[in-house]
């Protein structure tokens, strides 16, 4: 299991029970934690955190201070399909009801946060690692004006079939979308990032592209590039750019993060 320091000084609540007096298709599992020392007369961001396969919500504890104690409120959803016989891990099934299902939990939980916080509503991202970076990137397509941009760790660009749905919208909105990848790892396939990317220019999405040595994505650096990034894009913008940005990480500094199945 991930140690860390800042772990402690986070506060954060499994919401099951908070929800309990809402209508049923509410009642759905979702972790909310909130910065250190939380001002509630400041709208934060609100990064909302999809897991890989085989974890669940309680991931976003174990990544936000490694993004940053002080930035975000987060919330963490549960993937939509058992992986285990014990309950404790998920991930995304990528059916249509499935989608559809995915979707109406991460607004749930939008909402519910929105209900008990201070977010500033142009400034939330939607992020996920594995899996759940493609279903973050799927669900931002779907919605494009309810999220400031997406921040995938690995995971896969829908397709250029998908994006048809919401084309003009999605052309007109421009979606600023950071895709993080490991060189080595089971995401660097040239193929599928050739696809990608020629589905993100057909919606003229912002794409930038960085690279990293090792065989995965989720490391300290990466992590902490994300909350740079997100600076940059929706809390203090810098001029738009149409070209894609590819970045190569040096090895120095890399520290892989480890899960528990717990």
């Amino acid at each position: 299991m991930m140690s860390d320091p800042f772990a402690s000084r986070l506060r954060s609540h499994a919401t099951e029970k908070s929800l309990e007096d809402r209508p049923r298709r509410h009642r759905r599992p979702l972790t909310v934690v909130s910065p250190l020392h939380y001002t509630a007369s400041y709208a934060y961001p609100l990064l909302v955190w999809l897991h890989h396969g085989g974890h669940n919500e309680l991931q976003v504890e174990q990544v936000l201070p490694h993004i940053s104690v002080r930035n975000y409120v987060a919330v963490g959803v549960r993937g939509n399909q058992a992986t285990d016989v014990r309950g404790w891990g998920f991930d995304w099934s990528n059916g249509k009801s499935s989608v559809a299902s995915a979707r109406e939990a991460v607004i749930e939980a939008v909402e519910h946060v929105q209900d008990h916080m201070n977010i500033h509503p142009e400034r939330i991202v939607i992020a996920g690692y594995g899996s759940g970076a493609t279903m973050a990137c799927r669900i931002a397509l779907m919605e494009p004006d309810r999220f400031g941009c997406v921040a995938m760790m690995g995971g896969e660009f829908p397709s250029r079939q998908s994006v048809m749905r919401e084309y003009h919208r999605l052309r007109q909105r421009r979606l600023p979308v950071l895709w993080q990848q490991a060189i080595n790892g089971v995401d660097d396939d040239p193929d599928r990032l050739k696809r990608g990317i020629l589905a993100a220019e057909s919606i003229r999405a912002r794409v930038e592209i960085r690279q990293y040595r090792g065989d995965d994505v989720m490391n300290a650096v990466a992590l902490r590039d994300m909350d740079q990034w997100c600076f940059d894009t929706i809390i203090q913008p810098r001029p738009e750019s149409t070209a894609d940005h590819s970045t190569m990480r040096p090895d120095e500094g890399l520290s892989p993060i480890d899960f528990s199945a717990n």
